[in-house]
């Protein structure tokens, strides 16, 4: 009996001892060395929560999610009271895309204790990953209204503002955030991401460095730092912050990548590959560095072509500029009985282009460093072509007026009564002011978004009219039923790209949240086989959509709000905020270049 005793307590001492042993080589950043200790650990004493707990953390730290998972989940069948437990099991999965998993654990430990706010956090936190605004909204406020200054929910609610475009409302809740927590660098950077994004970009500066400053090692800040200034186009500025995210996490591939781009940026190929090859020793099979690799070769492959090419058209402009002047010599006596304009171009501005495409080549070919060529050249051709394109105008009396969209035909298609408003509205309108054909196809009546029989159908063709399509359709397939419906709707839209002669169809991405999105660009793939593709993004596309085509929308943006706002069945859903339409507009807008824009990923395109 007492030999039996002994051998429990040396059992119970050994995997004690193994765990206090996988504890600490946690702490000191060891995980690889911690789950040895903790994995013995748990087979000595099956029963023994804390061991499935440290072994969890230390394959979290290792990047082995699924490991991780598995052991919260043996961790909950022996503890399954423990709230912590769950709310870290439901983290994990969300952090592993399984949402609607993470979602249901964590409403069912609310069950249990429906005030806990970490429970309260956690379950904002992933319906703000699904997209689902309103309800993380709703949550983080309820947590807010009882603990004012919770720092999670504070943070959280920040993000959901910026998430949504509304920069006005995540400034304010970060600001408030910030004054509680001065210490907290990611508040800071999180604070200075949006007011970049704002285009506040000094303030935002100012946030992101006292960041830096207050965590020295933020990789993540520096990052930031260096997408702010590349935005302000201070190149140098921008290179010295990624070049500190390299030295800070050299393992990291996208701080490698980042640099690469910035680096052709700037025009130094050389040091673009160099980084790029950086990335592919860490991942050889990495797709991003890859693809940069080959655009990046493809372009040194044209580098005489293209130094020919600045010859040629250093040539043409001196023919132009010579033929220009001898002309309007030649003819000046003429001219100058007609308007004193011409004399103005003889006398400056031709002169003013020839010294102006001077330093422009003198640059290119670094005979003159300190010259802008690009600026020059840029600034060179508008008034050339101005000069030029006034002076046709005056010997025509007339402009003859060319769209991008002229005698195009194109298809709109939603699974909703306002999926194309929201996804395309502006582009539809630029379209339609440039001569294209544009037409509606809406796949269901809307008729589990309102009440009010036949409302939705009703808004939908106001809206039509708005844009002034040439023709709108509203099938009744029915309403978050299309997937099984896919093979008729194909038929229809087959049907109306006949019908209309459509060579370019706007429809929804194929990796929306929303199963009636996925549905609806099944059908149009299959069915605009033959043509063009775009897919635009709206309130069910996820954060992973990565745009690859801009539109100009900001001589719409005034007319897109309208537009929305004719969906007056929809008021309350936070995405119909004119300011969210706006701000979102305004995030694309710096993506592209433009102040306000709508942005589409190339499915298919054929020119």
């Amino acid at each position: 009996m007492v030999s039996i005793l002994l051998a429990g307590f040396l059992l119970q001492a050994t995997y004690i001892d193994l765990f206090n042993d996988g504890h600490r080589l946690l702490d000191q950043g060891k995980p690889k060395e911690a789950e040895v200790a903790l994995k013995e650990s748990a087979s000595l004493n099956p029963g023994y929560a804390p061991a499935y707990k440290e072994l969890a953390e230390a394959y979290v730290k290792l990047k082995r999610l699924p490991e991780a998972i598995e052991q919260y989940q043996k961790l909950m069948r022996l503890s399954p009271k423990d709230m912590r437990a769950r709310a870290r099991l439901a983290e994990l999965l969300s952090w592993s895309g399984n949402h609607d998993r993470a979602i249901v654990i964590y409403r069912d430990a609310l069950d249990i204790d429906p005030k806990n706010p970490v429970l309260l956090n956690g379950l904002a936190t992933v319906l703000r990953w699904s997209h689902r605004y309103d309800e993380a909204e709703r949550l983080y406020r309820e947590v807010l209204s009882a603990e004012p200054e919770n720092h999670e929910a504070l943070k959280g609610l920040g993000k959901t503002h910026s998430m949504t475009g509304d920069f006005t409302a995540s400034v304010s809740v970060f600001q408030k955030a910030v004054s509680i927590y001065p210490e907290d660098s990611e508040l800071r950077k999180e604070l200075g991401t949006v007011l970049a994004w704002q285009k506040d970009f000094k303030p935002a500066i100012v946030e992101v460095k006292k960041a830096i400053e207050l965590a020295p090692n933020y990789t993540e800040a520096y990052r930031t730092l260096g997408d702010i200034y590349l935005w302000m186009r201070s190149y140098n500025e921008s290179l010295r912050a990624y070049r500190k995210a390299v030295d800070l996490e050299p393992a990291n591939i996208e701080n490698h990548l980042l640099l690469a781009k910035l680096h052709r940026q700037m025009g130094d190929d050389h040091a673009s590959e160099e980084a790029i090859k950086a990335a592919l020793r860490i991942d050889p099979s990495s797709a991003n560095a890859l693809e940069l690799l080959r655009e990046l070769r493809g372009g040194d492959s044209r580098v005489i072509v293209d130094r020919i090419g600045d010859f040629v058209e250093l040539a043409a402009f001196a023919f132009v500029f010579i033929l220009l002047y001898f002309t309007y010599r030649t003819k000046r006596r003429m001219l100058l009985r007609r308007h004193r304009v011409y004399k103005y171009f003889i006398t400056i501005a031709l002169p003013a282009l020839v010294v102006m495409t001077f330093l422009a080549f003198a640059g290119k070919f670094t005979v003159l460093s300190w010259v802008d060529a690009n600026l020059i050249e840029d600034v060179t051709e508008a008034i050339l072509f101005f000069t030029l394109g006034s002076s046709l105008m005056a010997l025509l009396w007339t402009e003859r007026r060319t769209h991008d969209f002229m005698n195009t035909a194109i298809l709109a298609i939603g699974a909703h009564p306002d999926d194309i408003e929201l996804g395309c509205g502006g582009f539809i309108m630029k379209a339609k002011d440039g001569g294209a054909k544009v037409y509606g196809l809406t796949m269901t009546r809307g008729e589990k978004g309102t009440d009010k029989d036949g409302a939705r159908e009703g808004e939908l063709k106001k809206a039509a009219g708005f844009m002034e399509l040439d023709g709108v359709e509203v099938m009744d397939f029915p309403d978050t039923g299309l997937k099984d419906a896919v093979a008729r709707m194909k038929d229809s839209i087959e049907e109306k790209i006949k019908e209309t002669g459509a060579t370019l169809v706007l429809t929804h991405t194929k990796i929306d949240i929303h199963t009636d999105h996925q549905a609806v660009f099944e059908a149009t793939k299959v069915a605009a086989r033959n043509i063009s593709v775009l897919c635009y993004e709206d309130v069910s596309t996820p954060r992973e959509f990565v745009p690859n085509y801009f539109v100009d929308i900001g001589s719409y943006i005034e007319d897109k709000m309208k537009l929305v706002s004719l969906h007056r069945t929809q008021n309350e859903k936070k995405y119909m905020d004119p300011e969210v339409i706006k701000g979102r507009a305004a995030h694309r807008g710096i993506q592209g270049g433009v102040q306000y824009a709508e942005a589409f990923r190339i499915y298919k395109l054929l020119k």
